[in-house]
Order: C-alpha cells, then sequence, then structure tokens
C-alpha cells in the first residue's frame, strides 16, 4: 500500500479518475473494464457530455445542453460539472451500485472532486499523469485542437492538491508503455476493492 493511502472498506466507493487532457484516462478505464467486465465489484460509468464522443479515444453517452439541463433539473445525475465549455453528468443509477457495495469508477475533473465528496459517502481518486509533450501529442492527435490551443491548454494545467476527505488517492504514470501504466491502474482498482 502506498503512503498515500488508507483501507477502503467493503462497501461500495466512487473512483474518480483525474488528470490533464491527454494523459489517458479513458484508455487505461477502457483497459480495466474490458479486464473486469465480468467481476462485480466494478462498473464503469458512462459519463454524460455535451459533445459527440470521439470513440477512438473517448467513452461517454452524449445530449444536447438542453436535455442535459432537463436531465439534471429532473435528478438523473448522482453528479454534474461544467469544463471547457461542456457539461458533463454520471448518472444517478450508478448511486445504487455503490449501495450495493460495488466500486464506480468515473472520469471526471479534479474541480468535480469536492462535490462527489459532498453528495457520496466514499471518494477515492486515481490521478494518471504523462509530461507535457506527451500530452500535447495526445491532444493534437485527437484532432479537434491545433498544436498551439493544445499547448496552451497543458499549460493551464489546474490546482495539483485534492480535497480533504478521500479515503485514498494514487497515482498512475502513463508516459510509457500503455501495458504498463494499465497493469498499474488494475492494480490499484483491485487493491481499492480489497
Amino acid at each position: 500500500m502506498s503512503p498515500d493511502t488508507m483501507p477502503v472498506s467493503r462497501s461500495g466507493v466512487f473512483i474518480a479518475v483525474v488528470g490533464p487532457s491527454g494523459a489517458g484516462k479513458d484508455t487505461l478505464i477502457r483497459r480495466a473494464c474490458e479486464r473486469f467486465e465480468s467481476d462485480s465489484r466494478f462498473v464503469f460509468a458512462r459519463r454524460v457530455v455535451t459533445r459527440a464522443a470521439n470513440e477512438d479515444a473517448e467513452d461517454h453517452d452524449t445530449l444536447d445542453p438542453q436535455r442535459f439541463e432537463a436531465w439534471e433539473a429532473a435528478g438523473r445525475f448522482c453528479l454534474t460539472w461544467r469544463a471547457h465549455g461542456l457539461a458533463y453528468g454520471v448518472p444517478s443509477t450508478h448511486q445504487a451500485d455503490m449501495a450495493n457495495g460495488a466500486c464506480v469508477i468515473a472520469n471526471l475533473s479534479r474541480h468535480s472532486i469536492a462535490p462527489a465528496l459532498a453528495s457520496m459517502e466514499r471518494v477515492a481518486a486515481i490521478t494518471v499523469t504523462a509530461p507535457q509533450d506527451v500530452l500535447v501529442e495526445r491532444i493534437v492527435a485527437r484532432g479537434r485542437e491545433d498544436r498551439q490551443s493544445a499547448s496552451e491548454r497543458v499549460a493551464r494545467r489546474g490546482p495539483g492538491e485534492l480535497p480533504d476527505g478521500l479515503v485514498g488517492h494514487w497515482t498512475v504514470d502513463n508516459s510509457g508503455a500503455v501495458d504498463v501504466a494499465s497493469r498499474r491502474f488494475c492494480a490499484v482498482l483491485e487493491e481499492i476493492a480489497s
């Protein structure tokens, strides 16, 4: 166990996967979803976003802004946040998953962890990291931003501190081979669930 963590009880945990754009959060989540496909301890949340998904790089459902706001008003999300001019949400069905003891894994913004802590009993965080030059290359490869915009986005990194109250915090370096980072990510999920 790493020194910045403490044991997590067997009751459900919301696992926030955070890190800068281009760090490979969705890639690691997708790999873990494949690895734990039939393991009832883990539920992989599909976020809802007000932008169409790029199926090669992202995994989320899409709503237009008006429908998103209607879902939000109707309580169909357990967590919502805004970033980069978009709205993001985690469906409220995942509250039941956690009540049944599952670990719910979701790609979040670092700024959405405090609201998660306010609305969920147990929250853990996994920060996925990579060097700035790797982040820029990955963002450019998506085809939504040019190199200058990608460089500016990476330079705008948010605060490094996470709020108090997490049941644990782990870091996964995804700057090298994705298989190595994927093994580490899956090992962390196992540690949280044990």
